[in-house]
């Protein structure tokens, strides 16, 4: 079991299988929302137990995109787009996660202060 949590402690969630793949996402909406890129996991709703929730905020992309987070501490908690698809950010769990980044989506959108070094896979878009 992976434990997660934001850094109020306000948020505790538990997923039962290990961490899956994470991925970078560079796309403009991700690094706006981080300064960088987004590391996430893409995991089924249902997967994941929240053992505590509180202080959710949300906010919704014309896109109908949604990020939410921890209204108290900011911490990003997971993203949905509008077409359902469901990811948690990879920085909420506790190691040890038993994920592994598995490549880049977006990549034609990066930030052009840094450069991907890593060999994993880039797609310019999703």
């Amino acid at each position: 079991m992976t434990r997660g949590s934001c850094l109020c402690g306000a948020n505790v969630l538990e997923l039962d299988p290990p961490a899956g793949p994470v991925t970078a996402c560079h796309c403009t909406q991700c690094r706006k929302y981080s300064g960088y890129y987004a590391a996430s996991l893409d995991v089924d709703r249902d997967a994941v137990r929240w053992v505590k929730q509180g202080h959710i905020k949300e906010f919704q992309h014309p896109s109908g995109a949604r990020r939410v987070f921890c209204g108290c501490c900011g911490t990003k908690l997971w993203f949905e787009g509008a077409d359902g698809w469901h990811s948690l950010e990879a920085g909420l769990l506790d190691a040890p996660t038993g994920g592994q980044m598995a490549g880049h989506i977006f990549a034609a959108d990066k930030g052009d202060y840094y450069t991907i070094l890593d060999g994993l896979p880039q797609e310019a878009q999703l």
